[in-house]
């Protein structure tokens, strides 16, 4: 059987699939992963999609996980777990990305690791075995010596450059096209709200302006490398490593700043008296090497988690269950009634900011497929179905889309939107036929959505979209759900006022996440401008009277003059809006829409431009 290597963190996962001889077989790679930095739910997110890249290439019986930020157990587990049960995997070893990188490049013998990357940290396996550790505590409280650090102090001696407080600077004007800005007190704003990893980032510019000759900038690289160099020699005299101890370099700083690592490496040697040497097993491979860590059968260090897959089917989804401690609604009057279903679609909202990273992938996906010319495509039985149809249907009018560009796919056809045809969401066979009625491609998102998360029609609907190529999703209410897809949107609604009613709050849930996926792909497409509807179709007095408004809110026209334009425009909200803006006849701004692609946004650069 196969196995999965994967290795996680701040700036990509990228992941390995090797045969049961260790021979690498195919690789791939995907999204950041780290549990403290992204949350543990868009870290398996992340996990799961680079497995299934992998998994197209064949099956797997085991996993090898090493993921950056990976230190507290809890996490350990959950993301182990998720992998594990997305695959039915027989067992999956998870650690950080650190101790991967010791064991693989030292084994079970003393050495040292000093990582510098985004981050820093020092690990060390002393002569009994004892794993130490030194920084790597964030931005706080460590990470000395670390790219982020080292962009943070050049930032800080670029603003005295500009005060006229330090020394003159190569970093006043390299730093501010280098975070997508013109000039430096641009910076204010964007550090404010600037992640680690896109500060980080700015250190190889630092790095650049040290070569150029820019003495603060050398000064920088030099002193950040000699304060992570500092804690070399505090390991090795505080734990008594051996003098056999290797000393393992890792991370961007050493291997793509000479500078960074000659003053590190002279700082270690007048210290300590040792050589350093590079990591030789890196990533996904040093991840493999977990699997030799130790006997499955002893105790696990307390450093790596091991998690079991289970079968393909999985336990009772929360929706079926009772609400512990709470009076049956049948049991209360109708005041009481609408007091207990108010206070239980109060937990949809936590539900939803819960799985909030899911969610953007899903919306960024379908989005993604919309301007590639692909489609949404809901498939879904009973309930969730019907919520999958109706948000479908409301999309032409309401954005202007022809009808199958998001198309509802339902169990047991029309005639089950109106008649209950429970009964066919068993029906494996039609889901696969009815999906691959509408031929899916690769450009195509499919979202199938299934209250239990193990609906057969459903989830047979998305293996055929993968086996197509399409980009595929799973909108839930349970937690504990598997399947291989490339977004999972598991929602923990709890359990229904009635009993396995999933019409009720997840129900609600449902059709907000449906709300948010076709809402937030339509205004990332072009089809809303200024959170206006300006797709609309104004088939009656009410909406032609909103689409004068809108059109008169766009141009600063008034409404009596909105409706002439709108009438000769064939009453086409954006039509009316460009005939307005460039002051031409319906044919000249339709032909301005089309090379837009129908983008307000895309049509105002134009003619700004013109």
């Amino acid at each position: 059987m196969n196995i999965l290597a994967l290795e996680g963190g701040g700036t990509r996962t990228v992941g390995g699939l090797y045969n049961e001889r260790k021979v690498l077989l195919g690789e791939a790679v995907g999204a950041p992963c780290n549990p403290v930095a992204y949350g543990v739910a868009r870290s398996v997110e992340a996990l799961v999609e680079v497995a299934n890249s992998l998994l197209r290439q064949g099956k797997a019986g085991e996993a090898a996980i090493a993921v950056a930020g990976a230190l507290d157990p809890a996490h350990r587990q959950a993301m182990g777990e998720g992998v594990a049960r997305a695959f039915g995997l027989q067992q999956v070893l998870l650690a950080t990305d650190l101790h991967a990188l010791l064991w693989g490049n030292a084994g079970n013998r003393p050495a040292l690791l000093v990582i510098a990357g985004t981050g820093s940290s020092v690990l060390a396996r002393d002569g009994s075995g004892i794993l130490r550790r030194a920084g790597g505590r964030g931005t706080v409280l460590g990470d000395q010596g670390s790219a982020y650090h080292i962009a943070v102090a050049a930032l800080r001696a670029a603003a005295k450059a500009v005060d006229g407080a330090g020394p003159e600077t190569l970093l006043v004007d390299s730093l501010p096209p280098a975070a997508g800005k013109a000039q430096f007190e641009e910076l204010v704003g964007w550090s404010a709200t600037a992640s680690k990893r896109e500060i980080a980032a700015l250190a190889e510019h630092v790095s650049a302006a040290a070569s150029a000759g820019d003495a603060v900038a050398a000064g920088i690289v030099e002193e950040q490398a000699h304060s992570l160099a500092a804690l070399v020699p505090a390991l090795i005299g505080r734990h008594s490593l051996p003098e056999s101890s290797r000393i393992l370099l890792h991370g961007g700083l050493f291997f793509h700043c000479p500078r960074y690592r000659r003053a590190f490496e002279a700082s270690v040697m007048e210290s300590s008296g040792r050589t350093c040497e590079e990591t030789s097993v890196r990533g996904h491979a040093a991840a493999l090497k977990l699997l030799e860590c130790l006997d499955l059968d002893d105790a696990l260090p307390e450093w790596l988690t091991r998690a079991r897959g289970r079968s393909d089917s999985i336990a009772v989804p929360p929706t079926e269950g009772w609400r512990v401690g709470a009076a049956a609604i049948d049991h209360s009057d109708a005041a009481g009634v609408v007091e207990a279903m108010t206070n239980t679609e109060e937990e949809v909202s936590a539900a939803l900011r819960s799985c909030a990273a899911s969610i953007t992938l899903a919306v960024e996906a379908a989005a993604a497929s919309l301007r590639a010319g692909g489609r949404i495509l809901y498939v879904g039985a009973g309930t969730s179905g019907r919520l999958g149809v109706l948000d479908a249907s409301e999309c032409p009018p309401t954005f202007g889309v022809e009808p199958d560009r998001v198309v509802g796919i339902m169990a047991g056809g029309d005639a089950a939107l109106r008649d209950s045809t429970e009964g066919s969401e068993d029906d494996e066979a039609a889901g696969q036929r009815d999906l691959l009625a509408h031929r899916p491609e690769s450009s195509d998102f499919v979202v199938g959505i299934a209250a239990s998360g193990a609906t057969p029609y459903t989830l047979a609907a998305l293996r055929t979209a993968r086996q197509a190529g399409a980009k595929t999703c799973l909108l839930c209410c349970n937690p504990q759900a598997a399947s291989t897809v490339d977004v999972l949107i598991a929602l923990d609604t709890g359990p229904e006022v009635l009993a396995g009613s999933t019409r009720l709050k997840a129900g609600t849930a449902t059709k907000a996440v449906l709300n948010m996926i076709s809402t937030g792909a339509m205004a990332l497409s072009g089809l809303v401008y200024d959170g206006l509807m300006v797709g609309m179709q104004p088939t009656n007095h009410k909406l032609r009277a909103r689409a004068a408004r809108i059109v008169a809110a766009i141009t600063e026209l008034l409404e009596a003059e909105a409706v002439p334009l709108l009438e000769r425009a064939g009453w086409d909200i954006r039509t009316a809006v460009v005939m307005a803006w460039a002051n031409a006849d319906p044919s000249r701004a339709r032909e301005i829409l089309d090379s837009s692609k129908g983008d307000l946004r895309r049509v105002k650069a134009f003619l700004a431009a013109d």
